[in-house]
């Protein structure tokens, strides 16, 4: 018997949005005092410990079998943490989380290296629709590059990457142990550089609930992903993902007084459509186990 329940489905993406724009929000606010790394160890301890907990409970085996795939996941998947995170920090909200969320053309184009799957025609399509809304947001003039702007855009290139290599762990490992190793990895990778400057960070309340709330929100966004995609078919309620990217805009708006141009606009707009468009094409084509881990494990 179905539990199935697009409503449901809905306002759960819809808390998941809420929660991921909170947490770019508070990496914004928290960026003038708080370095990266301090951001990055904090939310990783936050989800780590969460996680931990969720896998002794449930009597999940931590043991990697595929320890060069899990590294690599790991890796790249910090690598574009940084990136976001640097990016929030420097450039309006609503164009660092359009930029990021570039990962799926990245994903599509990247399969057949990764995974030797065939590239569709539709990938082509949408990537050269994507890539013109890329070039009006990074290049406006056609000219000259906004290198901050690339930051955002190489955070999607190197999340892809990490998914990519999620869907080839989705045989060997657990999803709650790829979220809990990908946590680990980080405050391990993170410790030595924000050390210096995490006992003033934490001997301020307020930036502590903000460093808190950067891990809170990640954690809450990925409950809200899980049960949304438990509670509709995958294809249909990952276009309501990209809320996340209106969500952001409006806390830049309101809070930051963030205005995009004209172009900033249209190139967000390419962007997030053509993205829609393929995320639902292409998780079409996934078996319905496959999809639940993919989505459930980043």
């Amino acid at each position: 018997m179905s539990d199935d329940s697009p409503k449901t489905a809905v306002a759960w993406m819809l808390f998941a949005s809420f929660s991921f724009g909170s947490m770019n929000a508070l990496v914004k606010w928290t960026s003038p005092d708080a370095d990266v790394w301090s951001m990055v160890f904090v939310r990783s301890i936050v989800i780590g410990v969460v996680i931990y907990s969720i896998c002794k409970q449930r009597g999940v085996n931590l043991r990697v079998i595929d320890q060069r795939s899990m590294f690599l996941r790991c890796l790249t998947g910090l690598i574009a943490m940084i990136l976001y995170f640097s990016a929030l920090g420097l450039i309006p909200i609503g164009q660092a989380v359009t930029l990021q969320y570039t990962n799926p053309l990245f994903v599509a184009l990247l399969s057949g290296a990764f995974l030797s799957e065939k590239v569709q025609p539709i990938v082509l399509a949408m990537a050269i629709l994507s890539f013109i809304g890329i070039a009006m947001i990074v290049s406006p003039d056609l000219k000259s590059v906004e290198f901050n702007a690339i930051l955002a855009l190489g955070s999607g290139f190197f999340a892809a990457i990490a998914y990519l290599y999620v869907r080839k762990l989705r045989t060997t490992e657990h999803a709650l142990s790829i979220v809990f190793w990908f946590a680990a990895f980080s405050v391990a990778f993170t410790l030595i550089p924000a050390a210096p400057k995490l006992p003033s960070l934490l001997s301020d309340p307020v930036l502590t609930m903000s460093l808190i709330g950067i891990g809170v929100g990640a954690g809450a966004g990925q409950v809200g992903l899980t049960f949304a995609f438990h509670k509709a078919n995958a294809a249909w309620i990952s276009a309501f993902s990209y809320l996340t990217v209106i969500i952001a805009t409006i806390y830049g708006y309101v809070v930051f007084g963030e205005n995009l141009d004209s172009r900033d606009l249209i190139g967000c707009v390419l962007i997030i459509s053509s993205g829609i468009i393929l995320t639902i094409s292409q998780t079409r084509r996934l078996p319905p186990k496959e999809t639940k881990i993919h989505k459930e494990s980043v």
